[in-house]
């Protein structure tokens, strides 16, 4: 039987994954699986303890907590640019504000769920994406990822919502913080590469997707597919405030790729940079700032998506 060892990051969902954590353990436990468990104590903690418990043995890591904790997960797979086991398998337990990777995997966020998954240990190999960027240090850094990375006002966003409380959840909580920053964000010349294609313009956004979904459930790329090795590529044009705030429930619906000033690319290797300071996110994360330049990896992560 596969070893399970599950990353339970407790401040996720506003502190009520810890609250809750013990019974969900004994739920799952009198389901018949048996698992081990460790909680985060520190940003970035979640990518050692994957680490060691994958050289350790174990073969399934369950990420429990939100896009984030799943994306320190992830990383945690990799040492020195190499997966630590090809053999091993992430699970999610998504306890976070977005939840939005499971969205496109199509499982759900509750106990009853993970059980099913880690009792059917049915397994998908998915795409990942790398993405080079700096630090706020100025320290240049890498990270691998699942679901969606973007520059501009989804950074922004990001940074406003992370900073904040969390206790409204996460459709109302991404939500009001994508207003907030619609208000304030300045539109910025960035210069873009797609493989071979070139472009330099002012422009709001570059989102960079290999899942569907984003901030809250936002259906920012609606025909993204994580195995078909290929990004799927966002450009939101020189939008104005009005035009932003009069099209922006287009984007829960995924109906906003129609629009004049929206570009939609695929794409393997994608470069964005700016004169102007212009925050990048990373599954639900703001650790920096560009320029970013992107890679896929195809089918390098198995996944359980069960039944």
């Amino acid at each position: 039987m596969k070893k399970i060892f599950a990353i339970v990051n407790p401040v996720s969902a506003n502190g009520s994954t810890g609250r809750q954590w013990p019974n969900l353990e004994k739920t799952i436990k009198a389901s018949g699986i048996d698992l081990d468990y460790v909680l985060t104590e520190y940003p970035m903690h979640a990518v050692e303890l994957t680490r060691n418990a994958l050289k350790g043995g174990c073969e399934i890591i369950v990420s429990v907590g939100g896009d984030g904790t799943m994306n320190e997960v992830i990383n945690g797979f990799f040492e020195s640019g190499r997966l630590i086991n090809e053999n091993a398998a992430l699970a999610i337990f998504s306890r976070g504000t977005g939840c939005d990777a499971i969205r496109t995997i199509g499982i759900k966020n509750d106990v009853d769920s993970i059980i099913a998954v880690l009792k059917d240990m049915k397994s998908e190999a998915y795409d990942v994406g790398t993405v080079d960027f700096i630090e706020y240090g100025g320290k240049k850094s890498q990270r691998y990822f699942l679901n969606v990375s973007d520059v501009g006002i989804g950074g922004e966003t990001t940074f406003r919502v992370n900073r904040n409380s969390k206790a409204l959840k996460g459709f109302l909580s991404f939500m009001l913080g994508a207003l907030t920053t619609i208000i304030v964000y300045k539109n910025k010349c960035f210069e873009i590469s797609i493989d071979d294609m070139n472009i330099k313009e002012k422009l709001n956004s570059v989102i960079i997707a290999n899942g569907k979904y984003f901030g809250g459930g936002m259906k920012i790329a609606p025909m993204a597919d994580m195995t078909d090795g290929l990004f799927d590529i966002i450009i939101l044009g020189n939008l104005n405030k009005f035009q932003l705030l009069y099209n922006f429930s287009k984007i829960y619906n995924g109906t906003h790729l129609s629009h004049p000033k929206v570009r939609y690319y695929k794409g393997k290797h994608i470069k964005v940079n700016s004169k102007h300071k212009a925050l990048i996110e990373i599954d639900g994360e703001q650790p920096g700032i560009i320029e970013a330049e992107f890679r896929i990896l195809p089918k390098k992560l198995k996944v359980l998506v069960g039944a």
